[in-house]
């Protein structure tokens, strides 16, 4: 018996009560918005209080210190070197890569003038704001939307956070965002094998380096993490991790060798540890650092190391501090205990009054507690990627506890402090249970810690043209095995090829019910309306709690369907979607075609906040009530486009999956071609920020 056909409506009239309202507020949820909202408020800053009105006494010394300094030299032909003016020789006194940004605004807008202090400053606020972007995809990965959306804007709007940036013309904001960033790719290429990925990670860690060098304290646990992952899951984890390290190494290489050749010494990046451990140890010691044994103050000092040269001078102030820690072993200890009080305190302000020298540092204070309170409840409840915190918090902090702590010397920690803070204030709950009832001393767990339970899985089966390929798919999709019932919604899109009247004149339920497990549906087009449509038109007759979207020729592999689902069956996603570009075995691309892809998915990244490698795969799978909420409206292949902006405008959960992929050519009957490619750019930009 042919089975009975339904007739296409224009608009899921049936689901329409499911649908959820948007909010006026739900710009709220974008980390986009924080993004932008962040930046305004700090050039915002910068305007109304004039910081950039640097005071030029000590030959403009307070403009970027040291970094200042050396770029002055670099804008006027002097090579790296001088950090405490004049010409006093090369210099590896700090990492390259800020003062050489801050030697471009000094050659574009004039050295140490206002505009010059002005573009820095706004650049710093530029990485600034956009660390509210990684902060949000942190807590999202690691915890939940809440913790998500409130770290982000908790970052974009914070006083201190915003300081650093419309303050500081230092390294601080730049390497706080270069930080957070690398914290964000550990977590999100957990189980990542492409050699592709771990080159930019290499990289990115070799930016970093010549940013701050302290970072360098939590490499090696991010990148045995990351290894970890990959030998848990059985697969290969050396490749890729020489692939990364090598390529951090060279990406590094070339600073090394220039220090090498100008210094005369191996310095890894930076070569002033020694003279930064003399003045946090030695006779006027007291936990912070002593400003009148720094050459920058001390002329006497000055003079000693333009005698000496910087390498000899660093390495004598390091000798001294070594002799004094050895002969002062308990005042050494004393000491240290001071400044790690100091590095999670704040260090001591003076006040006109005593009782407020107490109270300026809270707020520093807070943000401490906070998120070691935190942590210690991540570790408890043994949140994943929880290690990461735990190892950032503990060494990160620790050279500073050796040499001295300054405020500005946490903040590149801060993003992990404010979310762990965040997510230990969203875990509060009041004690309302009485201690006399036993049963309250094993309460049953929360739905939120359950994962989800599904029945059935609704495959929607768009069909146009495809009488060569249609029975086939159907068959492969019928037969795949899965925990859940599958329903096959087949719509045919006005097919003119003899498609639409075999569909009509086949028994399908007999051909693919597979005894009564398999539900059949077709739903019939009385026009061409186009992909997008036929999406909308299976919606309407979905009956399953998830939905999975099947092209009707063999492009996509079926035996996928485990992998596209799990995500969801286990409760870590809201929706999944397949990464056609993996390391794994593919059919390799034509290379133009691969690289519009590339850009195109960039782009959509870019305005979204997501990060998806392959934005135009046609495997998605979401659960039921995402899709009607996404209230989709295009017709054509754009729909690929429509429901990637707005997964990420309701703040779903986002899984990718490596899936098989066996393109076809054009003569073998594949639809899309440039005018969908024109389309999907447009529809991308007209669903962001209009619908």
């Amino acid at each position: 018996m042919p089975v009975p056909t339904s007739p296409a409506r224009t608009s899921p009239t049936s689901l329409t009560t499911e649908a959820v309202p948007r909010s006026r507020w739900q710009f709220l949820r974008s980390p986009w918005w924080m993004v932008v909202v962040g930046f305004a408020v700090r050039v915002s800053w910068i305007a109304l209080a004039h910081t950039y009105r640097i005071r030029t006494n000590e030959h403009n010394f307070g403009f970027g210190w040291e970094v200042g300094r050396i770029a002055y030299a670099l804008a006027h032909g002097m090579g790296f070197s001088s950090p405490f003016g004049g010409n006093t020789g090369p210099s590896a006194w700090t990492a390259p890569i800020y003062p050489w940004i801050v030697s471009l605004a000094f050659r574009v807008f004039g050295s140490y003038s206002r505009a010059s202090a002005f573009a820095m400053l706004t650049f710093n606020s530029v990485f600034g704001a956009l660390t509210s972007w990684t902060v949000y995809r942190i807590a999202r990965r690691v915890f939940h939307p809440k913790v998500a959306i409130w770290a982000g804007w908790v970052w974009a709007l914070y006083p201190d956070t915003i300081f650093w940036s419309v303050k500081w013309i230092w390294e601080t904001s730049l390497s706080t965002f270069l930080l957070s960033l690398l914290f964000m790719l550990t977590l999100e290429m957990e189980g990542d094998e492409r050699v592709s990925s771990w080159l930019g990670y290499g990289l990115l860690w070799g930016i970093e380096a010549l940013t701050n060098t302290s970072a360098l304290s939590f490499l090696p646990f991010a990148g045995c993490w990351l290894a970890y992952q990959l030998h848990r899951r059985g697969k290969r984890w050396f490749a890729p991790a020489a692939v990364g390290a090598i390529v951090f190494w060279m990406t590094i290489l070339p600073w090394l060798v220039r220090d090498y050749e100008v210094m005369g010494h191996f310095v890894l990046v930076r070569d002033n540890a020694g003279n930064e451990l003399w003045i946090g140890n030695d006779p006027l010691a007291e936990g912070q650092y002593v400003l009148p044994l720094h050459p920058s103050w001390n002329p006497q000092t000055l003079a000693n190391y333009q005698r000496m040269g910087e390498w000899a001078f660093c390495a004598e102030q390091g000798r001294r501090a070594h002799e004094w820690i050895a002969a002062h072993p308990e005042k050494f200890a004393a000491i240290t205990l001071r400044r790690v009080w100091f590095f999670w305190n704040g260090l001591p302000r003076l006040s006109k009054y005593d009782w407020l020298s107490e109270t300026k540092n809270t707020h520093y204070l807070l943000l401490s507690v906070l998120g070691i309170w935190g942590l210690l409840l991540a570790m408890k409840r043994r949140v994943h990627g929880v290690f990461l915190f735990a190892t950032l918090l503990a060494f990160y902090p620790a050279v500073y506890y050796i040499v001295f702590p300054e405020p500005r010397y946490r903040h590149p920690i801060d993003p992990q402090l404010i979310i762990l803070g965040v997510y230990l204030v969203s875990e509060a709950r009041p004690r309302t249970a009485s201690p006399d009832r036993p049963e309250d001393e094993h309460p049953a767990l929360d739905r939120d810690d359950l994962p989800p339970q599904f029945t059935t899985l609704s495959v929607i089966i768009p069909v146009y043209n495809e009488r060569r390929t249609v029975m086939k798919l159907l068959r492969q999709v019928a037969r795949q095995p899965l925990s859940l019932q599958k329903e096959l919604i087949i719509v045919d899109d006005f097919s003119s090829d003899g498609t639409r009247e075999f569909l009509q004149e086949s028994d399908l339920p007999s051909a693919l019910g597979a005894g009564g497990a398999n539900a059949v549906k077709l739903v019939l087009h009385e026009k061409n309306m186009g992909k997008g449509a036929g999406v909308r038109s299976g919606l309407e007759h979905a009956a399953g709690e998830l939905v999975l979207i099947q092209d009707a020729d063999l492009e996509y592999d079926p035996r996928d369907y485990p992998a596209l689902i799990a995500p969801i069956l286990e409760g870590h996603a809201d929706a999944v979607f397949g990464n056609r570009f993996h390391f794994g075995s593919h059919k390799v691309p034509r290379f133009w075609r691969y690289v519009l892809n590339r850009i195109f998915s960039g782009l959509c990244n870019m305005l979204t906040g997501l990060a998806v490698h392959d934005v135009t795969a046609c495997y998605k799978v979401f659960t039921r009530e995402l899709l009607v909420r996404m209230d989709l409206q295009s017709k054509r292949f754009s729909v690929e486009t429509e429901m990637a902006v707005k997964v990420a405008k309701l703040g779903a959960r986002v899984y990718e999956v490596p899936i098989a992929y066996h393109g076809r050519t054009y003569a073998e009957g594949k639809k899309i071609n440039w005018k969908d490619g024109v389309m999907a750019v447009a529809d991308l930009v007209k669903y962001r920020f209009r619908d």
